[in-house]
């Protein structure tokens, strides 16, 4: 396992810059999210104030028109937000990952390395240890592919809602 100050230190740091990486990668979504929504809230503001310079009132001026891009705008915006979600938590996953993976394959060579030095009869101990992360390993992976399932279940929703609101718009 960790027998020196130097090993200590080094998966501290592991951690601490996997932790920072994740922070960024939340911190880049949320400035992603944030310029979203004050684009959408400038665009809007400029449509009403086309209307009023126009002599109408926003709602019933695109209501009267029978302009439906409302829905589409609505339904492009929630695409935008999904993709915004979707990417960050891609990213911290990767980084969670990719730690878990590096972690992981420390304890199997340190285990190895315990396993060589071992007096005769602990055999069964190691095998233990072994089967151990190897369970530990299978519900990561079942939980990691569960996950993406569900994942992709949201952005194929997203995707049938963008398409029934923009074919549903077309059509009115």
């Amino acid at each position: 396992m960790l027998t020196t100050i130097d090993e200590l230190t080094a998966a501290q740091k592991a951690g601490v810059q996997t932790l920072f990486a994740m922070t960024n990668e939340a911190v880049s979504g949320f400035e992603k999210l944030a310029q979203l929504n004050l684009r959408v809230l400038r665009d809007g503001t400029q449509r009403a104030m086309d209307a009023l310079a126009n002599g109408e009132a926003p709602g019933i001026a695109a209501a009267s028109r029978g302009d439906l891009s409302v829905i589409e705008r609505a339904a492009l915006y929630n695409r935008q937000v999904f993709d915004i979600f979707a990417g960050t938590q891609a990213a911290i996953v990767r980084h969670a990952t990719a730690q878990y993976e590096k972690q992981i394959g420390t304890v199997q060579a340190e285990l190895g390395d315990a396993a060589q030095r071992a007096p005769a009869g602990a055999e069964v101990a190691v095998t233990a240890m072994n089967s151990a992360i190897t369970a530990a390993n299978a519900f990561y992976e079942s939980v990691w592919k569960t996950v993406q399932q569900a994942v992709q279940t949201a952005e194929s929703n997203v995707n049938v809602m963008t398409r029934s609101a923009t074919s549903g718009s077309h059509a009115a």
